[in-house]
């Protein structure tokens, strides 16, 4: 059983990369659904302990007309990654909201990797950043918020918020904190809300 990567004021400072060639069941499974990361060509080459590695490829059919890859292609593979490094926990997570600052312009034939770092899990809110890189060239920074999803069947209500509760759909600010405990590559098995203890 790994550590728990978040001390606790729900915060991590580290910055190690990603272990290589490790995917939690519970990535696997998303991406068993996914079909964006097919059209895309993304493929996840690591997601565990709440870090993801994922490359894509820039093909003709990424180019806008200003000989660049299209903005919104490089949203997507930072999201991706974004994705399957807050859901290595298990517990499913959605996109609350994202920032995206674009560094520098990426071409054809580019080859694009983005990591992600789960950098704070207070309450049901994830906050998770990402760097795309074209070799030593950052191109993208893309900073994520993510709401845990609370599921009591394993089916999310049809028209629910991602926290049910929150009128805004907005992670709530709980005086307790949930902080997953012994992240592994089978965080899946876990309950999809982990057990958390109350601050009051």
């Amino acid at each position: 059983m790994r550590p728990d990567p978040f001390p606790r004021d729900g915060c991590r400072d580290d910055a190690e990369r990603v272990t290589e060639g490790q995917v939690a069941k519970s990535v696997r499974h998303l991406l068993s659904e996914d079909r964006t990361c097919e059209l895309l060509g993304i493929q996840v080459e690591s997601a565990a302990d709440g870090r993801a590695r994922a490359r894509m490829r820039v093909r003709p059919d990424m180019v806008n007309g200003h000989a660049i890859v299209h903005g919104g292609l490089v949203f997507a593979l930072a999201d991706t990654t974004f994705a399957c490094a807050v859901n290595s926990f298990g517990p499913p997570v959605v996109t609350a909201s994202a920032d995206i600052t674009f560094r520098r312009p990426g071409h054809l034939g580019d080859d694009l990797i983005a990591e992600a770092v789960t950098r704070s899990w207070q309450g049901r809110s994830v906050i998770c950043e990402v760097t795309v890189r074209r070799g030593d060239d950052v191109i993208v920074e893309f900073s994520g918020r993510g709401a845990q999803i609370a599921l009591a069947d394993g089916v999310p209500p049809a028209g629910s918020n991602p926290v049910p509760g929150s009128p805004s759909g907005r992670a709530g600010h709980e005086e307790h904190r949930t902080r997953p405990t012994g992240a592994d590559a089978d965080a899946a098995d876990r309950p999809a809300v982990p057990e958390h203890t109350s601050g009051r």
